[in-house]
């Protein structure tokens, strides 16, 4: 399986792509031979056509020159790549770089490539990323869609190639409104039930803390947020900021109100969230709880260890790259949607909320963990 990462203009890869080659063409082989390039090609592809012996000579000394026909120039001209673009907006965020090693992971059991673009957040290169490659370059598409393009909600470009019979399949950031396969994950349910189990253990003054409130996800998780917390009779409070801000603004909020839990959305805001509780003078989670969204390993190396809200981002890209394979190889025109769960993973930041955990998210390998941790400590 080829994995290519794309870092340069995608024209200047197609362009050198089509021209590079193998150590002899075609055109060259044919001089050599003495036959036409179409008998060559022909015999290649084991066409009934040509005689055997033939076939024979031509392939021994396409062998002896090492001619390797160019994969993209044949996709070009059959139509089909075996080749799907992972369109995403980073591979330093913990969450696509996970999802990445899924997707790859599957596609590595398969006889398809993929080619990995990034377009950093940016409409302009995820349009640009799907013009230069649904051209005959690629058969499909893996895509998280961009921050901007959600904002602009401008989806010309996923219309456009699902209509030219390109296979998409959105995962994570999706957009309802467009036709195509999806993997997401159950973000709203996942919100309402972390802050139905800050509740449960008697905290009433939980702040969310967010830097991906324009993204569909973000507002999603903020929606299951505000359900408990009405549920409960309690005012919801939403902090939204920039990466860059984040900490400051969380830290101005405790200086003059009561807050005894925080629910950060994202790796930022989460990070920022740690940080501002320390610089306040106030102790985790005695004072103030924390659930944040890191990676487990990012989770276990934090000081305090953090409680999370894991995303299972292997699994989704996973499961991504199983329905677009699979829809490829069977031509299959069906259009399907999966969920995949989020799970609480309790640590240290929480560990005062663990009598009462919500059972439908609790990861009881945790519960088994930190029980073990504290019996140590006693």
């Amino acid at each position: 399986m080829l994995i290519l990462l794309v870092i340069l203009p995608l024209a200047f890869i197609i362009q050198n792509a089509l021209m590079a080659g193998s150590n002899i063409t075609l055109k060259q082989l044919s001089s050599i031979l003495g036959v036409s390039i179409s008998t060559i090609s022909k015999a290649l592809n084991d066409s009934h056509e040509i005689s055997d012996v033939t076939k024979k000579r031509i392939v021994q000394m396409a062998k002896l020159h090492n001619y390797q026909p160019n994969k993209i120039a044949v996709g070009l001209k059959s139509g089909k790549t075996n080749t799907i673009a992972v369109v995403i907006p980073s591979v330093q965020n913990s969450f696509f770089a996970r999802a990445l090693y899924g997707i790859e992971s599957l596609i590595s059991e398969t006889n398809f490539n993929i080619i990995v673009c990034l377009t950093k957040e940016s409409h302009a290169k995820e349009v640009e990323t799907f013009n230069m490659l649904s051209n005959g370059v690629v058969d499909g598409f893996i895509v998280a869609v961009s921050e901007e393009t959600q904002n602009l909600q401008n989806y010309d470009h996923f219309n456009n190639v699902l209509d030219n019979g390109k296979s998409v399949v959105m995962f994570d950031r999706v957009i309802d409104s467009v036709n195509c396969g999806k993997v997401t994950t159950n973000d709203f349910t996942a919100l309402s039930e972390a802050t139905q189990t800050l509740i449960s253990s008697e905290r009433k003054n939980i702040v969310l803390l967010t830097t991906i409130y324009k993204l569909n996800v973000g507002k999603q998780r903020a929606q299951g947020y505000i359900k408990a917390m009405n549920a409960a009779g309690f005012q919801p409070v939403i902090l939204e900021s920039d990466d860059q801000q984040a900490g400051s603004v969380m830290v101005d909020y405790l200086k003059s109100n009561p807050v005894d839990a925080i629910i950060a959305l994202d790796t930022d805001a989460s990070l920022s969230a740690l940080k501002a509780v320390k610089v306040s003078g106030l102790q985790i989670p005695t004072d103030v709880a924390v659930i944040g969204y890191v990676s487990e390993r990012m989770a276990h190396n934090l000081t305090p260890e953090l409680t999370t809200i894991n995303q299972h981002s292997y699994t989704i890209g996973n499961a991504a790259a199983q329905m677009i394979t699979e829809a490829l190889r069977t031509k299959s025109k069906e259009i399907k949607q999966i969920v995949v769960s989020s799970t609480l993973s309790v640590r240290y930041s929480s560990l005062w909320v663990l009598t009462s955990i919500a059972p439908t998210i609790f990861s009881y390998h945790h519960f088994y963990y930190l029980c073990i941790s504290e019996y140590a400590k006693a």
